[in-house]
């Protein structure tokens, strides 16, 4: 009976490590998603500053310098990679339709537009995920094998539970040994691998 306890216990552990991991990931993803939105809103807000001339630059700093830096907070404070954009996505609107309503000649288009597609690509790249489907985790799980000197790597299946691939790969070149690999799916990290079947 105690050695069905100690498995349990083992798993539980595993499980526990597991999530602890996967909260890490998480957090390291909103720690980037929070510096890279605070430095979006800096460089919207430079952005035109650099347009300005005489008091129309004074008029826009004494403004909007106070909001920048409530915004800062703002993100500073998020809980979510989703809220911390769209507190990012308020405060550009904000000084868009500010730009607007005051006829501001705003800087170069050129500029805008590479700044817009600078914030979509790394908007969708934060919020998108590594690993998207079944092949693209065996083929992780391949190459995780490979790298550690094993011969036979064969991918058998590929499972996604939540946040979590699970793959079975068989690495025995004698005989079937399956060994079942746990990958992130937004950093496509290896979380976890372990022998559950020898034949």
């Amino acid at each position: 009976m105690s050695n069905g306890t100690d498995e349990i216990r083992d798993i539980r552990k595993r499980l526990e490590e597991t999530e602890r991991a996967i909260g890490e990931l998480r957090a390291g993803d909103l720690a980037i998603m929070k510096i890279m939105a605070a430095e979006l809103c800096e460089m919207h807000y430079n952005t035109f500053i650099l347009s300005q001339k005489g008091e129309e630059i004074a008029k826009y700093t004494e403004l909007w310098s106070k909001r920048l830096a409530d915004t800062r907070q703002e993100i500073n404070q998020s809980k979510t990679i989703e809220d911390t954009i769209t507190v990012r996505d308020k405060f550009i609107k904000d000084t868009s339709d500010y730009a607007k309503a005051e006829k501001v000649d705003t800087a170069d288009e050129a500029i805008i537009e590479t700044r817009d597609k600078f914030v979509k690509d790394i908007t969708d790249y934060v919020k998108g995920e590594k690993v998207d489907n079944a092949d693209e985790a065996m083929e992780i799980a391949h190459y995780f094998f490979k790298e550690k000197g094993k011969t036979v790597a064969l991918p058998m299946k590929a499972v996604r539970q939540n946040d979590v691939w699970l793959v079975d790969i068989d690495i025995g070149a004698v005989r079937l040994e399956i060994a079942t690999v746990k990958i992130d799916a937004k950093t496509g990290g290896i979380l976890s691998h372990e022998i559950t079947q020898k034949k």
